[in-house]
């Protein structure tokens, strides 16, 4: 009997002790989590800043996207949190918690998806030049000239802009002879996307509250 009673008590404390360090785990991962997603507002918003003066851009319409998808994951991380450390057990606040977290999670892992591959900007040079918008932006970042080269202002009875000028020299020998719409953006700190997402599909909160 007391035998028993004995081993009884220390399956107890063995279980307790697998509590607390499943608990610790989640903890330390639920941080890491929260900093690879402020990491990620942080990327996004002086990419977006970086974007803002190109014109209906589909590229600055995914980082506002983005932007607001990973803003909206600092309040659910931190409802999160509170779920876990109160050990809140309400169903409907969990599922509807949980539904709302894996969603939000999947977005993202379209975004970093998306964000890892090139991003090709004939759509929005096509677009710019169609409806009469400046090309400058992508012109200065990517040391292009139209959509297919300089030729393209000739033609439509415009004067080349400095923009196609390095440095707005509107020195011959400085002007790009290459058209934008074979250029390429590539993507910003890929890493530190692709590694958020990994951390969120594995954190034991999105377990915990399911």
């Amino acid at each position: 009997m007391v035998d028993n009673e004995e081993t009884g008590v220390i399956q107890r404390l063995l279980s307790v002790g697998k509590l607390q360090i499943y608990k610790y785990i989640i903890y330390f991962v639920w941080v890491v989590n929260f900093i690879f997603t402020c990491a990620d507002v942080y990327i996004y918003y002086f990419i977006l800043k970086d974007h803002m003066g190109c014109w209906n851009c589909l590229f600055r319409s995914y980082m506002i996207i983005a932007l607001t998808v990973n803003v909206l994951m600092v309040p659910l991380l931190i409802v999160g949190f509170i779920f876990i450390y109160s050990n809140l057990s309400g169903e409907i606040r969990i599922v509807i918690y949980a539904t709302v977290l894996f969603l939000a999670t999947w977005l993202q892992m379209m975004l970093t998806i998306l964000f890892a591959q090139q991003y090709q900007i004939v759509g929005d040079v096509l677009r710019i030049w169609m409806n009469h918008k400046s090309l400058e932006f992508y012109e200065r970042r990517c040391q292009c000239c139209g959509v297919l080269g300089p030729d393209d202002y000739k033609l439509s009875d415009l004067n080349i802009p400095k923009s196609c000028y390095k440095n707005g020299s509107e020195m011959e020998e400085d002007l790009y002879r290459s058209g934008c719409f074979t250029h390429s953006i590539k993507p910003s700190s890929p890493i530190i996307q692709v590694i958020s997402f990994v951390i969120q599909e594995q954190d034991p909160t999105h377990k915990y509250v399911v």
